[in-house]
């Protein structure tokens, strides 16, 4: 019942909303004719100077927050090619699972470290590849984990303002393996 009543105030909410949006417009045309051509015209003008200046700025702070967090988010990143070169140069670290218990403490450390990292400074891409690898890990084929660390690094990349253009997948893991042709898909 009480869903009922809060579907039929939303809709009276939204229908007087758009009732007052519809006269509000409508008394702004009317006021915009008695004005000359000329006042309409230099009113449109200073609007979209407005608006442009307006946007401008948005675009500028928004620069700026990016440019204050990319130091952060290298930091976290180096984590994730440390211990992606680790897995790499380490014959036995193919076989640990980050969830046993013989899983090394520094590596366990390390892991948590950049799990705190990336909830933090980390892109929506980058956690949804980061959550898709720890998923991945241990479960699927070799093939498959590396791709898995592909999409992480091409998420990083894009996180950071660096162009996947061209880049198929597999290629930028590729740079770590001995044997390239391990990933192609």
């Amino acid at each position: 019942m009480r869903k009922v009543i809060r579907v039929i105030l939303a809709f009276l909410l939204l229908l007087a909303f758009g009732a007052a949006v519809w006269f509000g417009v409508g008394a702004l045309f009317d006021l915009i004719k008695g004005f000359g051509k000329e006042a309409v015209t230099a009113s449109i003008t200073a609007l979209f100077g407005l608006f442009g200046i307006l946007y401008a700025q948005w675009h500028s702070k928004a620069k700026e927050i990016s440019d204050s967090h990319r130091p952060a988010k290298i930091e976290v990143y180096e984590t994730f090619f440390d211990i992606v070169e680790r897995f790499m140069t380490e014959e036995k670290a193919a076989e640990f699972d980050p969830e046993g218990d013989e899983f090394p403490d520094d590596f366990r450390e390390q892991f948590m470290k950049l799990s705190r990292g990336m909830i933090i400074w980390a892109s929506p891409q980058v956690i949804r590849a980061w959550s898709g690898f720890r998923e991945n890990s241990g479960t699927g084929s070799a093939k498959d984990t590396l791709l898995a660390v592909d999409a992480v690094l091409q998420a990083i990349r894009a996180d950071l303002g660096n162009s996947n253009w061209g880049l198929s997948r597999g290629d930028v893991v590729k740079v770590y393996l001995k044997n390239p042709r391990e990933v192609d898909v």
